[in-house]
């Protein structure tokens, strides 16, 4: 694929995902944790923002280690949306965003542990340990923690939103969240590679790595995962956007093959 091409395939589908989500910030104003959908809603549109900033870097400044870098963020974001909040329903989807959320937290704690003397972080993991305090309290509101608390409590101490099941508390790894993406075996295979940039390893192959890149790769990758982001928003949220408003916006900015396309990536159920 032409990367001319490419380029107008995703500005197409920004218009598809920024409309969506435009319509779904006027019903969803908050981003508060109890509220999953408000909170989501606010996450989908950062999301939104990275996919931009990947095509500034990649195309403009042409810095192949740090699009690889974001690139690595959008995929994880995607399969952490796609995991805890389509694949889920009911109480589970509330339970794993709860130990999602947690699971933030506590990291954020861990890892400050020995930053004490700074003022900022000591102000920071106040707020930190508020949240846990308040996480921990809405997940055991849930009548899945009286069934289950003995599993559920075991989950609470490390946030271990990525449990199997509650007869097994061992965890998912990302490579099996990319899995459910139903896409090809090499493309799992590249986000695993990818993790390289995420962790600073590229940075010991300078004289390959930042001048050698396939570009038309990098842009068919980031459509499909845009792509699955407009499929993960549609059925999360098709009935608030389903009411002719959305497709009376679309309609003024694009074509009818283009909003073809568009019910093509909402609807398709392999994603």
């Amino acid at each position: 694929m032409e990367e001319k091409s490419t380029d107008m395939s995703f500005k197409t589908m920004m218009v598809f995902a920024t409309e969506m989500i435009n319509l779904l910030k006027v019903r969803f104003s908050s981003s508060s944790i109890e509220d999953w959908q408000g909170y989501l809603v606010q996450r989908l549109s950062l999301m939104l923002q990275i996919f931009r900033t990947f095509s500034k870097v990649l195309l403009e400044d042409k810095d192949y280690i740090t699009s690889n870098t974001i690139l690595r963020m959008i995929v994880d974001n995607l399969a952490i949306t796609k995991f805890i909040y389509v694949d889920h329903d009911g109480e589970m989807r509330l339970l794993r965003h709860y130990l999602f959320l947690l699971d933030g937290s506590l990291t954020y704690l861990k890892i400050t542990d020995s930053m004490k003397s700074n003022v900022l972080i000591i102000e920071e993991r106040e707020r930190c340990k508020r949240e846990v305090q308040h996480t921990k309290e809405q997940i055991m509101k849930l009548s899945i923690y009286e069934i289950q608390h003995l599993y559920v409590d075991k989950l609470l101490s490390k946030g271990n939103w990525k449990f199997k099941d509650f007869s097994n508390t061992g965890k998912y790894s990302y490579q099996d969240l990319y899995k459910t993406f139903g896409i090809t075996p090499n493309i799992v295979a590249y986000f695993m590679y990818i993790s390289q940039f995420a962790h600073g390893l590229s940075l010991s192959s300078l004289g390959t790595v930042a001048s050698i890149q396939n570009v038309p790769f990098l842009l068919e990758v980031r459509d499909m995962l845009l792509g699955l982001q407009i499929n993960c928003i549609y059925r999360l949220f098709s009935k608030y956007i389903c009411n002719g408003e959305l497709l009376e916006s679309l309609s003024t900015k694009l074509s009818r093959n283009e909003l073809d396309r568009f019910f093509e990536l909402a609807t398709n159920s392999n994603k």
